[in-house]
């Protein structure tokens, strides 16, 4: 893990995520503290569950980490369990992030109502791709608005050029990405500068498969068959 996230910061990105939850929370804990020692502090770090917390075992977490002071802690529970989000809301004052496993306005606005996220700190991760599309995905920017969330809450969860086309277009918090894993679908184009934690998008339309070379070779070599 350690050298995966140094190969981050060779790369030009200043922050990271790492995924939590399979293992013993001590030795998460472990490696928590590695991965911010090779960043500029835990709050340059986020940690994901991927929902493998129960409603015991997610209080037991979040209280293991509200002092480290991370950048956030991300998919906790079961993406429906917004009782168990909303308890570990009251007892976690930093950020939490939430929403890659919701597909829709109707159920964004279930996040909200019961979910017990603050708007002037948690972050939202809805997929634009999974939420039907671009669409789908300023409905959903379109009830939350309505309702108090800033644009720059918005992570939107993908990982490739149409997302930070969105993020760009629309003025959002962020994008995530990840250009390690996925290969030769993940990441951004080869000619992708990174500059500080900062991409610059380029004029390719689409998802940008087109601007991997790797990619394209693969591609062609179906064409080939």
């Amino acid at each position: 893990m350690s050298d995966e996230v140094r190969r981050f910061s060779d790369l030009g990105y200043r922050r990271a995520k790492i995924k939590i939850g399979g293992a013993p929370l001590a030795q998460d804990l472990k490696r928590i503290d590695a991965a911010a020692r090779l960043l500029d502090g835990p709050d340059h770090l986020a940690v994901d569950a991927i929902y493998a917390y129960t409603p015991t075992s997610s209080i037991e977490a979040a209280d293991a980490l509200a002092p480290l002071g991370l950048w956030w802690f991300e998919d906790i529970c079961d993406p429906l369990d917004f009782e168990t989000l909303a308890a570990v809301a009251r007892c976690y004052t930093a950020p939490i992030a939430a929403g890659e496993a919701l597909f829709s306005a109707a159920e964004a606005n279930l996040l909200d109502r019961h979910g017990g996220l603050r708007r002037d700190r948690d972050i939202l991760l809805f997929d634009p791709v999974h939420c039907y599309g671009l669409p789908g995905y300023l409905q959903i920017v379109e009830v939350l608005e309505k309702r108090g969330w800033p644009r720059a809450a918005f992570w939107p969860h993908g990982g490739h050029l149409f997302c930070l086309h969105v993020v760009a277009a629309l003025g959002l918090g962020g994008a995530e990405v990840n250009p390690l894993c996925f290969q030769p679908f993940g990441g951004y184009g080869d000619n992708t500068i990174i500059s500080e934690g900062v991409a610059t998008p380029s004029q390719i339309p689409g998802i940008g498969f087109e601007a991997r070379q790797e990619l394209r070779d693969l591609l062609a070599t179906l064409l080939d068959v």
